[in-house]
């Protein structure tokens, strides 16, 4: 029993000393989005990546350490598709942009910035959207979250008026624009020196959306809300009205007698 016991231990010794009891390492898996898509980090140090995409949004989350200009080009390989982006910062700022993927394909993501930058890519997030109405917030430009819209007429307010404001673009969930009903402007379409609050938005049909903002102060506070117009009720019917045949029947006249003296 002795031997049998040294033996053991002789044993487990040679196992520790070559490694044979410990657990294998777990293999690297690259990190996926729920579409299926490469999981991304760029850099200043790695400002361009190639990567497949199934139809849809990515969302481009960055961070600029300074003032400077920043630029994002999207592309394809297999297409004449380019999207891009271009806008300044003041100072040290975080944002984000979206980039509608319009078919599956493979993807080109380049960034260029005068600072030091960080940025992650991931698939927009479309579930549990937002209820009417509708309040959003930033510090300049942003991608909002995803939000409810029945199909009607809704008010587009903003906070910030005239050359100080965002641009706004409402989309579609799968990137694509929300044009007026001529084709001519994405909504909600406020001029670039518009003084106006709110304008008049008409959402086509049932559906999720998002709003891309492109500031022209990064940072730079804004605010906007989105609410259904009230509806008119019906009236009900008025009194009854007779038409005027004009067949009136004079009324006789009556002439005294005269009686002689």
């Amino acid at each position: 029993m002795k031997s049998f016991v040294i033996l053991l231990i002789l044993i487990l010794l040679c196992l520790s000393a070559c490694g044979c009891t410990q657990a294998p390492a777990p293999a690297v898996v690259p990190g996926t989005s729920p579409t299926g898509t490469t999981a991304l980090t760029l850099s200043s140090e790695k400002p361009n990546a190639t990567f497949p995409l199934d139809a849809g949004v990515i969302v481009v989350s960055f961070r600029t350490d300074g003032a400077g200009r920043m630029e994002l080009d999207f592309s394809n390989m297999t297409q004449a598709y380019l999207a891009e982006t271009t806008f300044s910062t003041s100072g040290p700022f975080a944002g984000s942009v979206a980039f509608q993927a319009p078919q599956k394909d493979t993807y080109q993501l380049n960034v260029t910035c005068s600072n030091h930058w960080t940025a992650e890519v991931a698939p927009l997030v479309t579930t549990n959207p937002l209820k009417v109405p509708v309040n959003l917030s930033g510090t300049g430009t942003q991608a909002t979250p995803v939000f409810y819209l029945e199909r009607g007429e809704y008010f587009f307010e903003r906070n910030i008026t005239g050359i100080d404001s965002p641009y706004y673009f409402l989309q579609y969930a799968n990137g694509t624009a929300l044009m007026d009903a001529n084709n001519t402007y994405i909504q909600p379409g406020f001029g670039a020196l518009s003084l106006h609050p709110f304008v008049f938005v008409t959402i086509p049909e049932n559906g999720t959306y998002y709003l891309s903002v492109l500031g022209r102060n990064n940072p730079g506070g804004w605010a906007v809300s989105i609410a259904p117009v009230p509806k008119i009720p019906q009236l009900g019917p008025g009194p009854e009205i007779y038409p005027h045949t004009g067949n009136v029947t004079p009324t006789p006249r009556v002439t005294p007698a005269v009686t002689s003296p």
